[in-house]
């Protein structure tokens, strides 16, 4: 399959690579950040001039959203979004409303395919959680677009959608009972203007209270994962293992494969197939993760 990435940063490379481990030909690229593979192009409209093309990746930054979406999808060429589809609502419901049926676009919510998401699905299912905590602590990234909201959506819309989009997989939908932020200047970062930390408690339809915090004043990535207190054991889920605590000792097994390679190869999987029931993520469920995430960020700047 001949593809093409938007985008030349890191998340492009990891996609990059795992594309072409799948035995896809990477024909072009568009972005600032110098070759992953394939020929240079200014931007989607040349690239799609000069190049055919089965499908694409777009991994751009929050705010760049919007006319590259809108000319792959006048091309009719199916595409996979990486997280957040956006900084803020308007341009993903744009382009939402613009997504023709029968026109295969993924979203890179790639912690739903997980290995493990069945186990703990089914784990779930046999003991239903009563309370979800959820966690995204860490530094922040080098890239300047994520220290300015207006680029980056904040860190709950860019980084923290991770979780978010996990609790809704597997719990349902969500009220925003109450969030609420605040922002310490950085010195080694004096243009930062994103909450430096952030918490909200919201309710499932399927019943769970859940807490949600998130920060960026540590030196790294010290806690990202989410955990599941259900009657008698405690679930949790980081990007490494999935780990029940219960009257039998603690149990620990690893995700298994990459599970943005396995969303890649879903999504490839989708548009040779021409069916979208094999997307980790579709377009439409993404922007409901993307309006939660703004409704808490929203809600913080009123509180």
């Amino acid at each position: 399959m001949k593809v093409a990435l938007i985008g030349a940063g890191y998340i492009a490379g990891r996609h990059a690579a795992a594309l072409t481990g799948l035995g896809c030909e990477i024909v072009g690229y568009v972005g600032r950040s110098g070759a992953r593979s394939g020929r240079a192009y200014r931007d989607t409209a040349e690239l799609l001039a000069h190049e055919e093309v089965d499908a694409a990746w777009v991994c751009v930054p929050p705010h760049a959203h919007g006319e590259i979406e809108h000319t792959l999808i006048d091309h009719g060429v199916p595409f996979y979004v990486e997280k957040p589809i956006g900084n803020d609502l308007d341009v993903p419901r744009r382009i939402a409303a613009s997504i023709h049926s029968g026109l295969i676009v993924g979203a890179g919510y790639y912690w739903r395919g997980m290995e493990v998401i069945p186990e703990l699905r089914r784990m779930l299912a046999e003991t239903p959680p009563h309370l979800v905590r959820a966690a995204w602590h860490g530094l922040v990234p080098p890239v300047p677009w994520w220290r300015v909201e207006a680029e980056s959506g904040g860190q709950v819309v860019e980084q923290a959608t991770h979780l978010y989009d996990l609790a809704r997989f597997l719990l349902g939908e969500a009220q925003v009972v109450h969030a609420v932020a605040r922002h310490s200047p950085v010195p080694d970062h004096p243009d930062l203007d994103v909450a430096t930390v952030s918490a909200a408690t919201l309710t499932f339809d399927s019943g769970p209270l859940a807490v949600f915090t998130a920060t960026c004043v540590l030196h790294a990535t010290v806690d990202a994962g989410i955990e599941f207190h259900c009657e008698g054991r405690k679930l949790t889920l980081t990007n490494k293992v999935l780990r029940r605590e219960d009257a039998d000792g603690t149990h620990e097994t690893p995700i298994g494969r990459d599970p943005l390679v396995i969303a890649d190869e879903r999504f490839l999987t989708a548009v040779r197939e021409q069916d979208p029931r094999h997307l980790v993520c579709d377009y439409a469920d993404a922007l409901r993760t993307q309006e939660l995430c703004c409704r808490v960020r929203d809600a913080a700047k009123e509180a």
